[in-house]
């Protein structure tokens, strides 16, 4: 059975949870509670060295990081339920997608980089809070201006 180090708050490891339920894959969750600062014990570094979820381990032992590439493993070692469409077209809108909001939205949304705006910079919650809003309303705002001018074939 695959098992998914996972934590409920984490956008990447939701991204992960999605595509196993949509693909209806049984695994086995195992919690790291990223505030309790599990990620950098040395038990779960010797699965991601990184210290971040999610990571996937297969009935192998094999351990796949970073969810992008958890999902597409998926994807293709499990035929039933694609995540991806057909054609090259509708695949590229989708991975385009994904990794707007992966590479430029994601990462300001990780708590290592929001603990140090405080913990660091000296930054107040409010602070923070306003600092993360600005940065995902422009990514997500671009998405959608983007999605206007994308080819309508590739989303069909």
């Amino acid at each position: 059975m695959l098992k998914l180090y996972d934590y409920f708050r984490s956008s990447a490891a939701f991204r992960v949870r999605l595509a196993l339920n949509h693909k209806r894959i049984n695994y086995e969750k195992v919690v790291v509670n990223l505030k309790e600062g599990k990620q950098s014990i040395e038990e779960y570094l010797e699965i991601n060295p990184v210290g971040l979820v999610p990571s996937l381990v297969d009935e192998h032992g094999n351990v796949i990081t970073q969810s992008l590439a958890i999902i597409e493993y998926l994807d293709e070692a499990y035929a039933n339920y694609p995540l991806l469409p057909d054609g090259a077209l509708g695949r590229s809108y989708v991975r385009s997608i994904a990794l707007s909001i992966a590479a430029d939205i994601h990462p300001l949304n990780n708590l290592r980089i929001l603990n140090y705006l405080k913990d660091n910079l000296g930054h107040n919650q409010e602070e923070v809070d306003t600092w993360y809003r600005y940065w995902v309303e422009l990514g997500l705002s671009a998405l959608d201006r983007a999605d206007d001018k994308r080819c309508a074939g590739a989303r069909n």
